[in-house]
C-alpha cells in the first residue's frame, strides 16, 4: 500500500499541512479497506499494480468527495480491470479469495 508521502508525490501536493495529512490518511485507510473488499483478505500489498490500483482509487476519493462530481468512466473500468486480474492471479496462486 502506498504511504502518505507516496500519496502526496501522486496527488502534486507538495506542502505540509496537518488537516490534509489527517485527510489523506483516512482516505488511504479507506482505500486498503475497499481493496480488501474487492480483492479478499491477503492480497498482494507489494504487488505494483495494487499500489497503483490504491493511488487511483485515493486520487478518486480525495478529487470526487463532492456529491455533483462526475467521475470519468474510463477510471472506473481500469479499477475494475485491476480488480479483477489480482482476484485471477491471486485464485491461480492458491490463495482464497
Amino acid at each position: 500500500m502506498p504511504t502518505l508521502q507516496d500519496v502526496k508525490d501522486y496527488l502534486g501536493i507538495d506542502y505540509m499541512d496537518a488537516a490534509t495529512d489527517r485527510r489523506l490518511t483516512q482516505i488511504i485507510s479507506v482505500a486498503n479497506k475497499y481493496l480488501e473488499g474487492s480483492l479478499g483478505t491477503g492480497f498482494p500489498t507489494e504487488d505494483p499494480r495494487v499500489k497503483e490500483l490504491a493511488l487511483i482509487v485515493i486520487a478518486d476519493l480525495y478529487d470526487n468527495h463532492t456529491l455533483n462530481e462526475k467521475v470519468a468512466g474510463n477510471i472506473r473500468r481500469l479499477v475494475e480491470d485491476f480488480s479483477l486480474q489480482i482476484r485471477l492471479d491471486m485464485r491461480t496462486a492458491g490463495e482464497v479469495v
